[in-house]
């Protein structure tokens, strides 16, 4: 076993037993591959001299595994990679009264830190064990990450749903997004949802695609849940957000087995009202509203070979069912998922250890689409076939954990994580849409986008830990391949694909049609690629003992990162990215009750597998405008019967976006560099009434570098004019990956005489302004029990989030398409951009907790109320002005033709990002109430749970666009500030379970 020559000091004060540790955490140990953590500390004399080979004796309640160190010459011992769970402590030398410390909990992510004090024996004490003289120590002084830390106990009993964001939600820091699109994904410390990292059995469970939260995992199995919001040690990568670290439960030697049921009926919820347009046309339809969700999940765990080989398996079917309305269609959906999950872990000795996992989370479902009025209410005949569809995937990994010598431990974890998405259309019919006067969907069809989708992640990391004498050192290498498999297209056959829009135009109109005149718009896009993306990182943290009081963490990690087109070539091939991460943390009072610290991390974000689809793909792009040709009685276009609308002639010819070209050099600048961010964290923790802990912490980010997508057709335009280069290519927008307020430099061979044609754009030519993301929070904590039957997690913070780029995705027009975002697409939609940013929410307060009102009933309290994200105006650019005055880069003014994108009021005055006032407060409160029983002599929990109980339908998304297109040109939209997204309305959940 490793022994610790590092130096710490006690802090002298009785053992009482609480839920303190985890409230507390503010401590980083190794990446717990498969659920290992730390227990350490040091055995004195009651007259403070230490005390050398102590045996300490960790005996797990329920495995029966067996773990033994000895202090060395200091008194301190550190005992690595102990799996998480429950342990018996005894500490015993010869001449001294052994002390035993029964039911320690071992958790992820958190230091057990066992100071003991031994009394000398005499003849009438030599047989005697003490029960006092141990203190576990409220705050660690090793480390001073930031976040909580969640075991299943905990969550049974609080009105928590399932999902990672559900918990990361309790922490401060964190917010919801406003978007209908992002996967419930959070916001952590005013980063972006899709720039988060979630971590399950050391296997990296992020969404492969998108980043936005994590793949469906067996909720039941997760033993601890540990979250992460800011001083994150260097073996973390690949996120400037967040971290969510879980570890699943694992078999013991007794054999056990439960059953649970969840069941949340429509007939128990509240339906929030219709939303509707100005001119009366329903927006949101709740009229014909309903969802139903059942599950039920059945496990079993022991012991194979006793105190040696142990097993755990989880069978979880759920089902869900809804209906629903729109426009002109109603749809009956169901879903059934067969979830499972199984682990082994093999304890060859006391040194060495294998875990396997492997888990499903494949579902299928069926939709039948009916033609639908929603004037009447009324629902026609069905459109098409019933249609099938299915997603999701598997899991494998494989970990080892063992010492190596008394100094050295190793841990190591292999795996494969795949996603799947295939969906069948029902009918051929393509999507039709009137946008001339609020939004109004002309078409029956069943589905506008065809796609097949298919994902693999396959990961490898090792992780070391070297035990010197004032040093612990950390090291390690992870290795994560993605293969991305991809393709999509519109519904429609033949002539009839696309999606079609009938709008009217504007001044210069892209359409070719006169100004206020109504035209028709088809627009076809196909994506195929099959590529992969990959990274390679090298991490080393030294945890340096500088004196009695205080600690540094020197840390840095290496990576870099690749990504590929389908023949496999490189558009993204970017190394040497070096991110310092440091920690001070100084014992204040010098008894480990109190502790100030500081950290500076940086943190980088690799180009996300989403980017393969978008840029790297073939993805051919074209439009077609069209005269309206017969009309209905409202002025709405025939639908003729391939689905598609009545048109007369073409106003113009075809206009092609993209041709299918996947040359790097002419997709991504060759100079490309990473994106990053930086965080400074200052902080206090104070142990206050015995047991709680009261912290503040200061927090600043700023976004160092971007990595965005760029037309910069206008300004290709002008620069190959100047150099005599003739665009041969034939499509009018050139999407570049770049750095914005950096030069772009692109190869192709412009003017096809077979030469390759080096463009250089410089900074200057593109005048693309900096990416800018900044972010300073001020947060209070006051963690633990009140008393023995209450316990609290309460926080408040402060922050502000401005800048002119929310990051990865945009939260202001529902845009959850990592990276390919409206933002910096040309550089007139980037006046007046900067302000404050869609996660700028000014207020959060949090409180959650537990109290047993008897020894068998709990009530649960989660409640949060959080300021409103900022309100836009977005319009179309005027013309001749900011950056679409003549001479500019960008005097081609081509965000005109995004329409309503720019930050600009109905007037064509300027109006900066997040300047219109801010959405009212959001709160919502969910309450619990457990029982807890026996029935027949078996352990029986039942619980019921209301969420959103005040039934609050806060707008959390609203409809920015503050102007729309008339007959007499730009108008004001009478439908800015509609509610396009709000809190789900009040439900009950109720569950029952048994456990035997």
């Amino acid at each position: 076993m490793a022994k610790s020559m590092q130096r710490t000091r006690s802090c002298k004060q009785a053992f009482k037993v609480s839920a303190i540790a985890l409230a507390l955490f503010a401590t980083a140990p190794a990446l717990a591959v498969d659920g290992s953590s730390i227990v350490k500390g040091s055995i004195e004399t009651n007259s403070g001299q230490d005390i050398s080979d102590a045996v300490i004796t960790l005996v797990h309640t329920t495995k029966g595994l067996k773990y033994e160190i000895k202090t060395g010459a200091d008194g301190e011992y550190i005992l690595r990679n102990v799996p998480v769970g429950n342990y018996n402590i005894t500490i015993s030398k010869p001449g001294y009264q052994s002390v035993v410390q029964d039911n320690v909990a071992v958790t992820i992510g958190q230091s057990i830190i066992l100071d003991v004090t031994m009394e000398q024996a005499t003849a009438d004490t030599m047989e005697r064990i003490a029960v006092t003289g141990a203190a576990i120590r409220r705050v660690d002084l090793s480390s001073s990450t930031s976040g909580l830390t969640f075991s299943d106990e905990e969550i049974k009993v609080m009105p928590v749903q399932s999902g990672f964001e559900s918990m990361a939600l309790l922490a401060p820091g964190t917010a919801a997004t406003g978007g209908s699109s992002f996967n419930g994904a959070s916001s952590f410390g005013g980063a972006s949802s899709a720039e988060n990292g979630y971590y399950f059995n050391g296997l990296n469970v992020t969404s492969i695609r998108t980043g936005l939260g994590s793949i469906r995992l067996p909720w039941e199995a997760i033993s601890q849940t540990q979250v992460k919001t800011g001083g994150i040690n260097p073996e973390f990568g690949g996120a400037m957000g967040g971290i969510v670290n879980a570890v699943s439960k694992s078999g013991d030697n007794d054999f056990t087995a439960g059953a649970e049921v969840r069941w949340e009926p429509d007939s128990l919820a509240a339906h929030h009202g219709s939303i509707y347009q100005s001119n009366g046309t329903i927006s949101t339809n709740t009229m014909r509203s309903s969802y139903d969700f059942s599950e039920l999940q059945v496990w079993a765990s022991g012991a194979l070979i006793e105190d040696t080989l142990f097993a755990y398996a989880l069978f979880n079917p759920r089902r869900d069912s809804s209906e629903g309305a729109g426009q002109t269609t109603f749809s009956d959906f169901s879903r059934d998922e067969n979830r499972w999950f199984t682990k082994l872990d093999w304890f060859i000795n006391e040194n060495h250890s294998l875990g396997f996992s492997a888990m499903s989370n494949k579902r299928e479902w069926e939709t039948d689409t009916f033609a639908y009025n929603w004037r009447s209410n009324e629902i026609g005949d069905q459109q098409g076939v019933t249609a099938p569809g299915e997603d999701g995937g598997n899991m494998y990994s494989l970990a080892y954990n063992g010492y190596l010598s008394d100094y050295l431990s190793v841990s190591a974890v292999a795996g494969r994580v795949t996603e799947n998405v295939e969906n069948v259309v029902a009918s051929p019919n393509p999507g039709v849409w009137d946008e001339r006067d609020g939004f109004t969907t002309l078409s029956e069809h069943t589905a506008s986008s065809v796609s097949e989708q298919e994902f693999i992640r396959d990961q490898l990391r090792i992780d070391f830990n070297w035990d010197l004498a004032e040093h612990a050192v950390q090291f390690g290498v992870d290795y994560t391949k993605v293969d991305v498999d991809y393709f999509s297209g519109q519904n429609g056959i033949g002539d009839a694909m696309g999606w079609w829009t009938i709008a009217t135009a504007g001044d210069n109109d892209i359409s070719g049609a006169a100004a206020g005149q109504d035209y028709i718009e088809r627009r076809v896009r196909t994506r195929e690629v099959d590529s992969d993306t990959s990274s390679l990182a090298f991490y080393i943290n030294d945890s340096w003992q500088v004196s009695d009081q205080l600690v540094l963490n020197l840390g840095v990690r290496y990576s870099e990162f690749e990504n590929t087109v389908t023949d496999g070539r490189a558009y993204v091939d970017i190394d040497n990215q070096i991110a310092p991460r440091l920690q001070a943390i100084y014992d204040l009072h010098g008894d480990g009750s109190a502790k100030i610290f500081a950290t500076f991390g940086r943190y980088f974000q690799p180009v996300s597998a989403n980017m393969n689809i978008t840029q790297g793909s073939a993805s051919v792009e074209w439009f077609e405008y069209f005269d309206l040709d017969q009309v209905n009685a409202n002025g709405e276009p025939v639908l003729e019967a391939d689905g598609s609308p009545s048109r007369g002639d073409m106003l113009r010819e075809r206009r092609w976006r993209q041709r299918g070209i996947t040359e790097p050099g002419l997709i991504a600048s060759s100079n490309i560099k990473p994106m990053y961010s930086d965080e400074f964290t200052l902080g206090y923790q104070q142990e206050v009434f015995g047991d709680m802990a009261f912290g503040a912490r200061a927090i600043y980010r700023e976004l160092g570098r971007s990595v965005e997508d760029t037309d910069v057709g206008p300004v290709l335009a002008k620069k190959l004019a100047e150099l005599g280069i003739e665009d041969n290519v034939g499509q009018g927008s050139y999407y570049v990956l770049n750095n914005p307020g950096e030069s772009v430099q692109m190869s192709y061979d412009f003017d096809g005489d077979g030469q390759i044609d080096d463009v250089t754009l410089s900074a200057q030519e593109l005048a693309l302004p900096k990416a800018e993301r900044k972010y300073l929070a001020f947060e209070f904590t006051l963690d633990g029990n009140i008393t023995d039957r209450m316990r609290i997690d309460a926080s408040y913070t402060w922050s502000h989030s401005w800048g002119n780029t929310e990051g990865l995705v945009k939260t202001d027009n529902d845009q959850a398409d990592p990276g390919w975002t409206t933002s910096y697409d040309y550089g007139d939609l980037m006046d007046h951009g900067y302000g404050n940013l869609p996660n700028d929410h000014r207020h959060s307060i949090k409180l959650s907790g537990t109290y047993d009102i008897t020894d068998n009933l709990t009530f649960g309290l989660v409640a949060r109320s959080i300021s409103g994200r900022p309100k836009s105006y977005f319009s179309v650019h005027p013309a001749g002005v900011d950056s679409c005055e003549q001479g500019n880069p960008w005097d081609a003014c081509i965000s005109r033709y995004y329409d309503h994108a720019s930050h600009y009021d109905e007037n064509g005055n300027p109006s900066p990002r997040g300047s219109e006032g801010n959405l009212p407060w959001r709160t919502d409160i969910d309450m619990s109430l457990s029982y807890n029983a026996e029935l027949f002599g078996q352990d029986v929990l039942v619980k019921g749970t209301v969420y959103n109980l005040l039934n609050s339908d806060t707008a959390i998304g609203i409809n920015e666009e503050r102007t729309q297109y008339g007959a007499n040109g730009i108008e004001l939209n009478p439908d800015y500030g509609m509610t396009t997204w709000r809190q789900s309305p009040r439900y009950v959940s109720l569950m029952a379970r048994i456990s035997f």
